[in-house]
């Protein structure tokens, strides 16, 4: 248990300082799967936010409605954002509060370290804040239930014309259903589908309790508060 703890955040380290800094942002692995993933003066779109902010599903419902638009998406890592502003590609940084967005976090993993997790959500967003008049913020709510809304304001934003139609339950059952699938095609485990499930309400009991014992908590809330007031 020790020795994957100390694995696990030692590769969470690694990634989280290779996101922050532009030498090592170009060292990240460069797989095919990364290469979809990362931005490029190519991309017509950065879709990027901490993890557990709905980045799965807006970028399955934008994609939906505009198939063949190629999309920067899922580095969970801020030089992204830096290096599509740098391309002039348009770009969406999703934010969702920080004790929900780290939590599901921590359900998903419970070798990460509490604290780390609550700092790489507040280095995340910190390496951000300079250049958040230069893209487009979506909390979680507006991101989930008005993804139209969103797509409206980024093409007022850029002058694009993306496309997207509002919300509907049938639409939302769809989407659901995909993130199923690809789970279970890579034999993942249930508490590792970006929806929410049973057994991820209940490990995120014991979650929340480890959270709110944390005082960096404070810290992340308040930058989630300035993000929502600019």
């Amino acid at each position: 248990m020790i020795v994957r703890k100390l694995i696990k955040n030692t590769k969470y380290r690694a990634g989280h300082i290779m996101g922050r800094h532009e030498i090592l942002f170009k060292l990240l692995p460069l797989s095919e799967k990364n290469k979809e993933k990362k931005v490029s003066p190519e991309k017509d779109i950065c879709i990027e936010g901490f993890p557990r902010s709905a980045n799965s599903f807006f970028s399955r419902v934008f994609q939906m409605y505009n198939p063949t638009i190629k999309a920067a998406h899922h580095m969970h890592a801020p030089l992204q954002v830096i290096k599509a502003i740098e391309y002039d590609v348009p770009c969406i940084v999703l934010i969702r509060n920080p004790i929900d967005a780290i939590a599901s976090v921590l359900v998903v993993d419970r070798n990460l370290s509490t604290r780390f997790a609550i700092q790489s959500y507040i280095n995340f967003y910190e390496r951000i804040w300079p250049v958040r008049k230069n893209i487009v913020i979506s909390d979680f709510q507006d991101t989930t239930q008005h993804p139209h809304q969103v797509v409206e304001r980024i093409n007022q934003r850029y002058g694009t014309s993306f496309y997207m139609e509002p919300m509907t339950s049938e639409v939302k059952f769809t989407i659901f259903n995909q993130l199923q699938k690809a789970q279970k095609d890579l034999k993942q485990p249930e508490h590792l589908v970006a929806i929410p499930t049973e057994k991820k309400a209940r490990i995120k009991q014991d979650v929340l309790k480890e959270l709110t014992e944390q005082p960096l908590l404070l810290t992340a809330n308040l930058l989630y508060q300035k993000f929502l007031e600019n």
